[in-house]
């Protein structure tokens, strides 16, 4: 008798709460061996996300990606409420590699800020010198980060109202690695807003994985497999 059929007959004589519950055991030890696997990434949500490796064609080089061009995009599920970010890295091999992560409780300008600073901490991460353009669908982080950010440390992190600057945690974490990017390659981050739910293929992929992790579902994540890095 195999170990399966011996299962199944012990099953067979014990009670349906008991099945249940004996169903989601085994369903705890799939998921553990799944997360203890090298290929499985476990995100800071708590979200499984899988890795996808290039064929072995796609791996001939040994050298470091060069970053041509960051998509990044932000959710939330009720704002305030459980949220996700997603970033698309387009490298100049021609492959792309792909971040995301989430939060539980959470705003949808938080997502977009920190997709966007996970963006460039790859970027920084990279080491590389040339420079980068990074597309965002959020106006709030693309103003902000270009424009107000000035007034608001010039008055202390305050409004021009005289109020706090909200997400001022993420604001400043922003402005450090937008000023670390820009020190490392010579040139600003070129930031250009793009609209959302268009059609442009980065964008929509980015909100694809930020929708996943703030609604706590599995994404395959493209992967490159010299970008190792960029992991977040």
């Amino acid at each position: 008798m195999t170990l399966k059929e011996q299962l199944i007959q012990e099953l067979d004589g014990i009670s349906d709460p008991l099945i249940v519950e004996v169903l989601d055991f085994l369903q705890f030890l799939k998921t553990k061996h799944l997360n203890d696997s090298p290929d499985i990434q476990q995100a800071r949500s708590g979200l499984v996300a899988e890795v996808v490796t290039p064929s072995p064609a796609q791996t001939a080089t040994d050298a470091v990606p060069t970053i041509k061009t960051i998509y990044t995009d932000g959710a939330c599920s009720g704002n305030p409420g459980p949220g996700g970010w997603g970033v698309v890295l387009y490298l100049a091999d021609g492959l792309v590699h792909e971040l995301g992560g989430g939060a539980p409780q959470t705003t949808n300008n938080r997502m977009e800020m920190q997709a966007a600073i996970a963006g460039l901490q790859a970027l920084v991460a990279s080491g590389q010198t040339s420079p980068v353009e990074l597309f965002t669908d959020s106006e709030y982080v693309k103003k902000g980060i270009t424009q107000w950010i000035t007034g608001w440390k010039r008055r202390d992190w305050q409004t021009s109202a005289k109020k706090p600057v909200l997400n001022k945690d993420l604001w400043q974490e922003l402005d450090a690695i937008n000023q670390a990017a820009k020190q490392q390659t010579g040139t600003p981050v070129q930031w250009t807003y793009v609209r959302g739910h268009a059609g442009n293929a980065g964008n929509e992929r980015c909100d694809e994985i930020a929708r996943a992790f703030s609604q706590n579902q599995s994404i395959v994540l493209n992967r490159h497999p010299q970008a190792v890095h960029f992991v977040n």
